[in-house]
């Protein structure tokens, strides 16, 4: 593009005249591009004398000197300057209200610690005041609000130092649920787990809750001394020790958790007169793998209805000295008799006080069980008050769960197995209790009395 090329294309950009437009391409070597900028730039001002250089590579007397280069440099800067604002530090203030002011929770657990950060509120991230009219919500957003709401009505807004504490004072165990707000089966156990009326009755009873959030600064501090794999968590504590009693790795049903927990506070108590187990309970070896010494010693504790604990040695030793009349040969021949009976696991019970055994024992509990027919009963409605849930296990590992009234006889409840559980039609089993108790000799006792409140019993199917 030549000189004439260039003034023309200047003069058509800028609106300025042939003169104008040679000193601003004097000034910057004949680059149009940077003329049209500097022109823009300086608002047209005029420049003082000719061009300094030629706009083509040609040779040419200059017309501006080295004083005036650096004058008119100056007067740029200068309107640059004033053109651009003044540079303006980062703000720091809404950063300080962060780090000091934010004493809100950081997600809907309630905490009494300042959280480590804090999210927005929404459905799965709501305080005990529930969602904030400002959020203009819709009706179906305020039904899943309701929905997953956090169980405040059941929860205790403490540490876990100050729970301890707590508990102690009450004698209640601690309950401790730690959630993942990103995970949905945690917003699911409030929806389905925590709202049922069951769940939150056992809780009330004989804990202390604690619901907390992974990334807030209670959770925080509880992941730090309980190390957790899995979310939701859900964990019994001793408020003594601090000790993990019983945890659940996945999200039970609501009526198997009940039945679980009665059964740990049936084995553990906050009383400092009780002594609770040390750890699982030991199995029990089989009576054919025994010597004979041991089924020996078995079946007298057996007969005398008692475990091996120290506290009981003296009542122990006197069952030996009262055995020591019988002969030995013959009470290990009806101790390897009875383990082979019918494939039965247990021995039978051998009553020492009396001169003779009862050899039809075994017939009659026969025969009573022969009387019991199938029944099919509607359930009924639950009530805490008059009813209760028993729990009935299989050998193959599935279970039943069926409600009785506290005075329904326990006939019903062998009624009800014969009729409910196809594995058992035809068939002769055994229902027996926690306790190890064989539930045939009390079939005439309430639910209540033989002592089948909230309880899980084992059915045993005996071989043919």
């Amino acid at each position: 593009m030549d000189e004439e090329e260039k003034l023309a294309n200047f003069s058509a950009i800028t609106g300025a005249d042939p003169e104008r437009a040679r000193q601003y391409l004097g000034v910057c070597d004949g680059d149009l591009d940077s003329a049209v900028n500097l022109y823009l730039e300086s608002g047209g001002a005029a420049l003082d004398g000719g061009p300094s250089r030629p706009v083509a590579s040609v040779p040419e007397t200059t017309a501006i000197d080295d004083d005036d280069d650096a004058a008119l440099a100056e007067r740029l800067q200068q309107e640059e300057n004033q053109r651009q604002p003044e540079p303006v530090r980062e703000r720091i203030a809404p950063r300080t209200e962060t780090l000091v002011e934010d004493f809100g929770y950081s997600h809907y657990m309630p905490s009494s610690v300042p959280s480590s950060r804090s999210l927005p509120p929404s459905v799965f991230n709501q305080g005990p005041e529930g969602l904030p009219r400002s959020m203009n919500l819709t009706e179906t957003q305020s039904r899943l609000g309701q929905l997953f709401r956090p169980p405040y009505d059941i929860m205790s807004n403490y540490d876990i130092d100050t729970a301890k504490i707590k508990g102690r004072d009450q004698k209640k165990w601690l309950l401790v649920n730690v959630q993942d707000i990103s995970d949905f089966q945690c917003q699911v156990l409030n929806r389905d787990f925590w709202s049922n009326d069951a769940v939150k009755e056992t809780v009330r009873a004989n804990f202390i809750f604690l619901q907390y959030s992974k990334d807030n600064y209670d959770g925080q501090s509880f992941l730090s001394y309980y190390p957790v794999r899995r979310f939701p968590y859900i964990a019994v504590l001793d408020p003594r020790t601090g000790e993990e009693m019983k945890s659940w790795s996945e999200v039970p049903a609501p009526e198997d958790w009940v039945m679980s927990v009665h059964e740990f506070l049936e084995r553990f108590s906050l009383d400092p007169k009780s002594r609770n187990p040390l750890g699982k309970l030991a199995k029990h070896k089989p009576i054919d793998h025994m010597s004979e010494s041991e089924q020996l010693n078995f079946a007298l504790k057996q007969s005398l209805g008692q475990e091996a604990d120290e506290s009981e040695e003296a009542s122990e030793l006197s069952s030996v000295s009262a055995a020591e009349s019988m002969d030995e040969d013959d009470l290990i021949e009806e101790v390897r008799s009875s383990s082979r009976d019918k494939g039965k696991k247990k021995i039978e019970v051998i009553d020492l006080d009396e001169e003779e055994p009862k050899v039809e024992s075994e017939q009659t509990a026969e025969d009573l069980f022969a009387a019991i027919q199938p029944v099919e009963r509607s359930e009924p409605v639950a009530d805490p008050t008059t009813t209760t849930r028993v729990q009935i296990r299989l050998g193959d590992g599935s279970r039943k769960i069926r409600r009785f009234t506290l005075t329904d006889p326990v006939r019903y409840l062998f009624e009800y197995v014969k009729a409910d559980i196809p594995e058992t039609r035809g068939r002769h089993f055994q229902i027996i209790s926690t306790d190890r108790k064989k539930l045939i000799e009390f079939l005439e006792q309430t639910i209540e009395e033989a002592g089948l409140k909230n309880a899980v019993v084992l059915v045993e199917i005996e071989e043919d």
